[in-house]
């Protein structure tokens, strides 16, 4: 019976002395429109403390967040955080059904923790179709130092959006559903925001600003991409860069290699990409429209630049080839298949700490009495 009180107490210690020492991280963020022409035509995109996209919540395992957001729109507003587990507190997700909407002029405070969470997130607005006008982002979680990554530190982590895009407004995209209407075939690709690179010049008109990756020779990036598109399965691949998969979600991968990945819409996933080239001239990263047919896909295809310290020109020539299965879905499966989780990588507690508490909740009546 003394043993028993002492594992009880020193698992009620423990559990007390983490819980108290997680941290907030606290955000204030306006949601507005602003103007923005990512394809050459201005629009009204939603932005987040005029940002566009919005900006990176970058926090670590258990920490407690709280994003105050102001709804600047014109329209009741959500915000949801996709993949983001949401323990005993549904009603912070930010979906209808859990969620009651932000008013015009309303703020609400989203409070939740990370609890034993890692991985590459990111947030949207989840009603009224507003996610085809921006107010995206992302959500990183980060592991606690205690806690082994099962790969070395990188040289830098960027985290690169890709989705596909309408020059109509959001507010036009959602009239023409509800008149039963199909939204038909995107203007294009953005790449963090902005159009495509001009690689093609019948394809790309003239004056487009394009999304840059600056990178040093010899090192190792860290690159979490999300595609928080519409309806568009995107190919990402980057000229003559293999693409190390080590992260997808939340979950630690076994490590493989790819040389383009299919990504659909909602999924992000975290390459190590090594700068390994010769630099004679920049590279080009390439997100492209899957299983479409027909020439006016051609320009659903996002453009941004890799750039070497050392490059020795601009980038030029034909993009890199996608997969050519357009017939046959068996490379994206297996690609899918090839995934495996890697059950070796830690983001829990320490095992001791967690063996304790496990026993003492088998032990505890009340956990299962409903108490």
């Amino acid at each position: 019976m003394a043993l028993l009180f002492m594992l009880a107490w020193a698992a009620a210690a423990l559990w007390g002395f983490c819980s108290a020492a997680d941290p907030f991280a606290s955000f204030d963020w306006n949601v507005a429109y602003m103007k923005a022409a990512p394809l050459g035509v201005e629009q009204q995109v939603i932005s987040i403390n005029g940002k566009f996209p919005g900006p990176i919540v970058n926090v670590t395992t258990n920490w407690n967040v709280a994003v105050n957001v102001l709804n600047s729109l014109d329209e009741p507003l959500l915000i949801t955080w996709d993949g983001v587990q949401q323990r005993k507190n549904s009603w912070q997700d930010g979906v209808l059904g859990t969620n009651c909407p932000i008013p015009v002029g309303w703020n609400w405070t989203y409070q939740f923790q990370v609890k034993d969470q890692i991985g590459s997130f990111f947030y949207f607005p989840s009603i009224n179709l507003q996610r085809a006008a921006g107010g995206y982002g992302g959500f990183t979680i980060n592991n606690r130092v205690i806690i082994p990554v099962p790969f070395d530190t990188p040289h830098g982590d960027i985290t690169l959006f890709i989705g596909d895009w309408f020059n109509k407004n959001h507010t036009d995209l959602r009239k023409e559903l509800d008149q039963g209407k199909a939204l038909g075939v995107p203007d294009g690709v953005l790449i963090n925001g902005k159009g495509p690179y001009r690689y093609n010049n019948t394809i790309v008109p003239a004056g487009i600003d394009y999304e840059t990756i600056s990178v040093q020779p010899g090192k190792t990036y860290r690159l979490r991409v999300h595609n928080v598109g519409m309806f568009t399965c995107l190919n990402f691949r980057i000229q003559s860069h293999n693409l190390l998969l080590v992260e997808t979600e939340g979950s630690y991968t076994v490590q493989q290699n790819y040389t383009s990945l299919d990504i659909f819409v909602g999924q992000s996933y975290s390459f190590l990409v090594t700068m390994n080239q010769n630099a004679s001239s920049d590279y080009y990263i390439v997100a492209s429209a899957r299983f479409v047919n027909g020439s006016n896909w051609d320009r659903v295809v996002g453009v941004a630049i890799l750039h070497y310290s050392n490059s020795k020109g601009k980038a030029s020539g034909p993009l890199p080839d996608p997969p050519n299965d357009f017939y046959d879905k068996t490379y994206s499966m297996n690609q899918a298949r090839s995934i495996r989780w890697n059950v070796t990588a830690k983001r829990c507690p320490p095992k001791s700490i967690r063996i304790i508490q496990i026993w003492f909740h088998q032990c505890d009546p009340n956990v299962y009495s409903g108490k």
